[in-house]
């Protein structure tokens, strides 16, 4: 498990509720989140499109991309960078990480 240092990780949600072709949608300290499996990785993403600002719900995980089902814009399933679409604007991504059978979040800054 990360240490304290790293910043302050939370248990957001069960492995096996993330699929590889549709996040998994998650609420945690009041911040929507999205959470993508591609492959072996899991990301997790703040669920807004920065495009308009639009909930990612809907969208589509295909060939390690993430699709906006709003407007089509394309991300990386990993990185959250931008692709193709209507925006030049990454996803807002945060650190997660898999221990066991959970996925881990960590929503602050490390601590110096």
């Amino acid at each position: 498990m990360p240490t304290e240092s790293e910043g302050e990780w939370h248990d957001l949600c069960p492995l096996a509720e993330v699929e590889e072709e549709e996040p998994f949608f998650a609420n945690f300290a009041g911040k929507e989140l999205m959470v993508v499996k591609a492959g072996d990785e899991v990301s997790v993403f703040t669920d807004s499109c920065p495009h308009i600002g639009a909930s990612m719900v809907g969208a589509t995980v295909e060939d390690g991309h993430i699709e906006c089902p709003l407007h089509g814009a394309c991300f990386d399933a990993l990185s959250g960078e931008v692709s193709d679409g209507p925006t030049n604007q990454n996803l807002e991504r945060h650190s997660a990480r898999v221990d066991g059978d959970r996925v881990f979040v960590c929503l602050s800054p490390p601590k110096e």
